[in-house]
């Protein structure tokens, strides 16, 4: 309105395109505020010749290079990139694997080629990395790799889990591995999960399983282990680290919600607290494959609710891959008198496929022609078992 008033202001009051001249200030006046508003919604980045950069030689998307320039605003030339792609690609890197480095890391680009880069080179060398093992861990890491205690850092892990190969694959299960004070937060993990019996063996699987519970704050792990231990499963126990699995994902508000739903399903109390003592992990499965599964074991198994309660592991098998196949072949067996038909379930379900194949299937494909292939074909969903075992079978 005040530009408006400022050219009014220089009209001649005499001028007979006065109100010609207004209209197409008016205009004028309002295409600029709409382009000033466009202009703000999308600014055009700051430094163009950053971006085009990341695009034309690094590969990157128009929209991850605005972003990762704002990394890079203080760089005045390109030299210093080019140096670090030239030293990349002269380390076996391809374009792919610069193009994965800087989405992750745009300061890389930064890193002076002399003084960092070439340093951490020769100590991944000089510690028996592979040239392929040293461009997938810059791959995953590439911020640990500029960090002055990438060293230090390795030497920690890998007698903990075991290998180089070990590393890089907890590496991709999580990226900060490298990154974490070991003093102040990974260290300290570590020794209350060694306090609550849990072996080095398991705490290196965690780091598989559940990738940040070595790197998270050590005020919520603690968290985590006194919800494991509220679910009954007392510390030192083999199945405590199971507990931790399973609290470590799992709120408490999920945890109780989880307690009323197999209430629900007709365990009493004592036998919820039995079968999580058990085997903890069943509180991660959904309450659809629970409920199927419980349904199933003890309306067309003809288990009660106690024994499975005292058997809880059962919840854990595929309900369509494990249960229903392996149920129909003992039922089959039942059908024609033989000794295996009376199996208990349980026994028959946790055996391993060659046992269990073994004992139950080749064992009797002479007397019941095509039961080995009817198996089969259940296990993969592709045909009815019950349709085809107990059908066709015993005509």
């Amino acid at each position: 309105m005040l530009l408006q008033k400022k050219l009014l202001y220089l009209l001649p009051c005499f001028s007979p395109t006065r109100t010609t001249f207004i209209s197409c200030a008016h205009g004028f006046l309002l295409t600029s505020l709409r382009f000033s508003h466009a202009a703000s919604e999308n600014p055009s980045p700051e430094h163009p010749f950053i971006v085009r950069y990341l695009i034309d030689s690094c590969g990157l998307s128009s929209d991850k290079a605005a972003k990762a320039s704002e990394h890079l605003a203080h760089l005045k030339t390109l030299s210093n990139p080019d140096s670090v792609r030239h030293f990349l690609k002269h380390h076996g890197f391809t374009d792919g694997d610069i193009r994965t480095a800087v989405s992750l890391d745009p300061k890389l680009l930064c890193a002076s080629v002399e003084k960092t880069l070439e340093p951490r080179m020769k100590i991944l060398q000089d510690m028996g990395f592979s040239q392929a093992e040293i461009i997938q861990l810059i791959s995953l890491t590439p911020n640990a790799f500029r960090r002055r205690y990438l060293q230090r850092k390795i030497e920690f892990w890998v007698p903990l889990l075991g290998s180089v190969e070990k590393l890089l694959k907890a590496i991709k299960m999580n990226r900060y591995l490298l990154t974490s004070a070991l003093e102040t937060v990974v260290v300290p993990n570590i020794a209350l999960l060694r306090e609550c019996g849990v072996s080095d063996r398991q705490i290196a699987q965690t780091l598989m399983s559940v990738p940040r519970l070595l790197t998270t704050n050590h005020n919520s792990v603690k968290t985590i282990v006194q919800r494991a231990e509220e679910l009954g499963v007392p510390r030192g126990s083999g199945l405590f680290w199971q507990a931790l699995k399973t609290t470590s994902c799992m709120s408490r508000n999920t945890i109780d919600a989880k307690f009323r739903f197999l209430k629900n399903l007709g365990w009493s109390e004592e036998q919820i607290a039995s079968a999580i003592i058990k085997a903890p992990t069943i509180l991660k499965l959904s309450e659809k494959n629970m409920r199927q599964s419980f349904e199933f074991v003890t309306k067309e198994v003809g288990c009660d609710q106690s024994y499975l309660a005292r058997r809880p592991i059962i919840l854990m098998f595929s309900l369509e891959h494990r249960l229903i196949p392996r149920n129909c072949v003992l039922k089959i067996l039942k059908a024609r008198g033989l000794r295996e038909g009376g199996s208990d379930f349980y026994s028959a379900l946790v055996l391993s496929e060659e046992k269990f194949l073994e004992k139950f299937i080749h064992l009797h494909e002479k007397r019941i022609p095509g039961l080995s292939e009817a198996y089969f074909a259940a296990c993969s969903g592709n045909v009815p078992i019950q349709g085809k075992l107990e059908g066709d079978m015993l005509e």
